[in-house]
């Protein structure tokens, strides 16, 4: 599982190095186009300590301040993670732009400005810098490591509301402002588990992982622990990525779970959706199909397309369930593909919900006090979204619920089928 401590010696490495950013605007709406700001020359590990004495003083003096009415976003515009980026930004602004057509705050609109955040660690505490000096009112930042986990001591030195969308990864460290949007594991495979043991009846299950991916192990022992409190058992484990020889081992895996066919009723899956597809191939080879059980990491087309009939039958848990019918589904999934010519994935719906949940702390606290919108926000009774019912714990963990989606033929192919 990711810890930001983790990263103590890539930042070592990457401290003299500077970068600046490289700005990608899409969001349709004029005035909110910033130059990224120059990452500072310094050797310090900043995000890894306090601030100094000269930034404390300088964020005491900005929290006595009225806040604007500003949004800021941090993610990655360019480069190989740009489209969680995209996202976000995509996701914050159509909301944004609803928000202001419905009479915005007091009368006035919102602001949203953005900034690219592809250059590491020191660009991200330098873009927060900018957007506390900037003093806005909420940080939105993309689900990316250096975006998410970099603020988290600066934002919360300046009193300044930070929500990390999409992050799947619990944010160590992270003090009385700082918040997430996602659906959280632990909830997901309890709920999970439940309709699989209780409403289908697998009791006797498999459970496959891949040690080569850090979010697969974590994942795969939340289910195991889950497992036997709920009823159920677990018969077989077994691991896609063979440590010795360095490769991925799938139809070992798959005769591994071929000698206990007659008793396994589901296998767990937690690895990626090629490897998914690659499994449930091997399974029919061997002439057996059992269904996959697995999260929203399968949910794409990579997995129907390379799975086939193989992967019929399998179920899936995921954040977001683009064909739940409802007039802000509608309206959002219109405005989205209106505008970027493809359809949002859950980073953008997710980005959504969290600007609403932020606009509605706004109008609840009737106030851009800092602290009065922070308190509003844990104080929000559960609020309907794209993304489904959204609210927020004492600490700033948030409260979500997954929806189940079934593989199943049909005359064009495989599909994915919103069950529950």
């Amino acid at each position: 599982m990711f810890h930001p401590w983790g990263f103590r010696v890539i930042i070592a490495l990457l401290a003299c190095v500077t970068a600046l950013g490289i700005i990608v605007f899409f969001t349709g709406t004029p005035g909110n186009q910033e130059p990224a700001p120059e990452v500072a020359q310094d050797s310090r590990p900043e995000w890894l300590a306090a601030p100094q004495v000269d930034q404390q003083d300088a964020l005491a003096e900005k929290r006595a301040q009225p806040r604007a009415l500003t949004v800021g976003v941090i993610g990655p515009l360019s480069g190989d993670e740009a489209e969680f980026g995209q996202a976000v930004l995509a996701g914050v602004s159509i909301a944004a732009d609803r928000f202001n057509s419905l009479g915005g705050f007091q009368g006035e609109a919102l602001k949203v400005v953005s900034y690219d955040n592809s250059g590491g660690s020191g660009q991200a505490l330098a873009i927060t810098e900018e957007l506390i000096a900037q003093n806005v009112v909420a940080i939105f930042a993309a689900p990316t490591g250096w975006s998410t986990f970099a603020p988290t001591q600066m934002v919360n030195a300046s009193e300044t509301v930070f929500i990390s969308v999409g992050t799947r990864r619990k944010i160590g460290r992270s003090g009385g402002y700082i918040f997430r949007l996602a659906l959280p594991d632990e909830i997901a495979i309890d709920k999970t588990l439940s309709y699989v043991i209780d409403t289908l009846g697998y009791e006797n299950l498999g459970l496959v992982n891949s040690s080569s991916y850090d979010y697969s192990l974590s994942v795969a022992a939340e289910f195991k622990r889950k497992v036997p409190d709920l009823g159920g058992q677990i018969l077989v484990e077994a691991d896609t990525y063979d440590t010795f020889s360095g490769k991925t081992e799938i139809k070992k895996v798959a005769a591994e779970l071929n000698a206990r066919s007659e008793e396994l009723q589901a296998i767990i899956f937690t690895g990626n959706a090629q490897e998914a597809a690659r499994l449930a191939l091997a399974n029919q080879d061997l002439g057996w199909a059992i269904p996959l059980i697995g999260g929203e990491d399968l949910f794409n087309e990579q997995f129907l397309k390379q799975g086939g009939k193989a992967v019929r039958g399998s179920l899936l848990y995921t954040t977001f369930a683009p064909d739940r019918d409802s007039a802000l589904m509608r309206d959002f999934m219109s405005e989205f593909t209106a505008r970027r010519n493809t359809n949002p994935d859950r980073f953008a719906a997710l980005a959504f919900d969290a600007f609403n949940l932020l606009s509605q702390a706004l109008l609840n606290a009737n106030s851009l006090e800092t602290q009065a919108v922070r308190d509003a926000l844990l104080g929000l009774e559960e609020i309907e979204g794209v993304t489904g019912a959204n609210r927020w714990a004492s600490d700033g963990t948030p409260i979500k619920y997954p929806y189940f989606y079934r593989v199943e033929g049909s005359p064009a192919g495989e599909e994915f089928v919103l069950v529950k």
